[in-house]
């Protein structure tokens, strides 16, 4: 009889630290995953000396145009999933801004190229002086009305001019208020106006059409009106989204056209590396994610309720940095779940670098 009591007393001690060793495993956090099946950025081979000028994206294609070599041949690449590219085509000079109207989209270089997409043909239209001498210097191309702007920033104090297909350009700093204009940004590619962006580390904000400039700085601290980002603009279900150097936050233009916080302030120290302010450069929204690129720590993506997300690793970095300080982002771009960062030096950002990374959102 002491027997048995002996063999179930041992029974139901084994029982119960088999119960305790499953509860504790269950409760333990789980593992990280090892380094190689982390996503991480990736250079996309074809595009990894590439000085990279301007990303435009319509009907879900991305087109990119860029500079390579020493002596800053044009080229031009799509894709329609951020993982495949296409170069469609070469230039013997630079290249700067796109832009679209209707099924057309306009390239500026040391002349105004015109590319039909329905028809994958090419038209050489005017050289419009002084435009097409110093492509750099243009920061922006748009159309409006059919007709078409473009945005003059690299040199102070800035231009307004508008194009005629006849080569001859119009110089409208006479005719606005304000020229020093940068960057900008339609809810929709026919729209005949847009959101502006003041000249880098002056100007303010801006709705702007043919008629002119029309400030928007309800809700903006003095210091931030003045120091604005270069380039960090997005539109999320019809609203605009926007990052600011000081406090290096994200903001929303509510239906009163005041500006409100989305974000926290990104925090000046991460990745055991710091800095004065942290500038978000661009933005890009997939579904109601939203990612960050910055000059400083790559790209971040914002969670509410959790706050900053680190997701720089794979991204260029500095050689004296011990790959804590990145170089700073210029272009933040989506396609197929794909996000597409790169580098480069257009006119309303000339930070440099060279190179373009793609990174798949699970």
């Amino acid at each position: 009889m002491k027997k048995n009591i002996s063999f179930y007393l041992n029974l139901f001690s084994l029982i119960l630290l088999n119960s305790f060793l499953i509860l504790t495993s269950s409760c333990s956090s789980p593992t990280e995953p090892p380094d190689d099946k982390k996503t991480k950025w990736e250079v996309i081979p074809e595009l990894a000396e590439a000085d990279v000028r301007y990303i435009l994206k319509y009907n879900n294609t991305i087109y990119l145009t860029a500079v390579l070599g020493a002596n800053w041949r044009g080229i031009i690449w799509k894709s329609n999933d951020g993982e495949n590219w296409e170069m469609i085509r070469t230039f013997e000079k630079a290249v700067g801004p796109l832009a679209i109207n209707g099924d057309s989209l306009f390239c500026l270089g040391d002349s105004l190229f015109k590319y039909t997409i329905s028809t994958d043909t090419w038209e050489n239209v005017c050289q419009p002086y002084p435009l097409n001498t110093d492509v750099q210097a243009v920061s922006e191309m748009f159309f409006l009305d059919n007709e078409l702007f473009a945005f003059q920033n690299f040199f102070q104090p800035g231009t307004v001019y508008k194009i005629n297909f006849d080569g001859t350009v119009d110089d409208l700093s006479n005719q606005y208020g304000y020229v020093g204009a940068s960057k900008m940004i339609k809810k929709n590619i026919n729209d005949n106006w847009g959101y502006v962006r003041g000249m880098y580390h002056s100007g303010g904000f801006f709705k702007f059409d043919i008629n002119g400039f029309v400030y928007l700085i309800n809700g903006l601290e003095l210091q931030v009106i003045l120091k604005p980002a270069s380039n960090s603009m997005e539109i999320r279900n019809d609203t605009l989204f926007a990052g600011f150097r000081y406090p290096g936050i994200i903001k929303y233009l509510d239906e009163s056209n005041v500006w409100r916080n989305y974000t926290d302030s990104i925090p000046t120290t991460r990745l055991d590396a710091s800095s004065p302010y942290i500038e978000p450069t661009e933005i890009s929204c997939v579904g109601e994610r939203m990612f960050v690129s910055t000059d400083i720590f790559g790209v971040m993506e914002w969670k509410k309720g959790i706050g900053w997300i680190d997701m720089a690793e794979g991204l260029k970095t500095y050689d004296w940095s011990n790959g804590k300080v990145f170089y700073p982002v210029v272009f933040l771009e989506n396609i197929n779940n794909v996000l597409i960062a790169a580098y480069g030096a257009p006119g309303y950002a000339a930070w440099g670098g060279k190179g373009v990374y793609k990174y798949k959102v699970k």
